[in-house]
């Protein structure tokens, strides 16, 4: 064979050319997916295996820390529900006392015990006020009030939710002994307190008014209030400072 002949060599081994292993020589195994010219490909999963996704370790524990948290949560509500039930049952037995829970007391309405002289007529100021359907009334009881010298302040119309009296005179603590005063000049009037802070005196006149005590007949001794409907065993409804608006 000529060297023109000769082409170029087949780059791949022969393995008919291949030196056989000897006695004690182990044959080659061929490479695998994992193996390359002996040695091991790291894979994926070996490197998780190696080196711990930190990313993942901070989930892990995030997780556990809201699993423990929402425990602690439950726990917290359950018994805050407990509390609430054990609580509202020892105020329904009344072995608990919650201020503002409880039914507010009223202190009862209760008529002066004073006694009071008999003020001038014109030492204090007198608001007249009609209740009824009758026009014109309490302009002509103010006439003849500022007739006996009181001094007429205001002079109109109030509603009063109660019927049967003659009237309602009204007034603060400094007024009562002036309040005595107008009831010793109207019969069958029924004193009512307010909070008001001077001496003034309100007359409501009602459904029963009839007009003055003549002058002539006017008790002038000291004497106390009249609370006719407080004072009675049986006073059904009595009037209130709510009442007389």
């Amino acid at each position: 064979m000529t060297d023109q002949d000769t082409g170029p060599r087949d780059a791949r081994r022969d393995p008919e050319l291949e030196p056989e292993p000897g006695p004690d020589e182990e044959p080659e195994e061929p490479d695998d997916e994992y193996h390359l010219q002996g040695h091991k490909i790291m894979t994926e999963e070996d490197l998780d295996e190696v080196f711990a996704d930190e990313d993942d370790v901070e989930v892990k524990k995030y997780r556990r820390w809201r699993h423990v948290l929402h425990g602690a949560v439950l726990v917290l509500l359950l018994a805050g529900l407990v509390g609430a039930v054990v609580a509202a049952l020892a105020v329904m037995r009344g072995e608990l006392q919650i201020p503002g829970w409880g039914p507010r007391t009223q202190e009862p309405i209760t008529c002066p015990s004073a006694t009071y002289k008999y003020p001038a007529n014109d030492s204090f100021t007198l608001n007249v006020y009609n209740s009824t359907n009758e026009g014109g009334l309490a302009r002509q009881a103010a006439r003849e009030l500022a007739e006996r010298g009181y001094q007429i302040g205001e002079v109109a119309s109030k509603d009063l939710n109660y019927y049967g009296l003659s009237a309602v005179v009204m007034s603060g603590p400094k007024g009562e002994a002036n309040a005595m005063n107008l009831q010793r000049n109207i019969a069958g009037t029924e004193y009512v307190a307010d909070d008001r802070q001077d001496e003034s005196v309100d007359v409501i006149l009602g459904s029963r008014y009839e007009g003055l005590v003549p002058a002539n007949k006017v008790n002038k001794e000291p004497g106390t209030l009249s609370c006719p409907r407080l004072e009675s065993p049986d006073p059904g409804r009595p009037v209130t400072p709510d009442a007389a608006k």
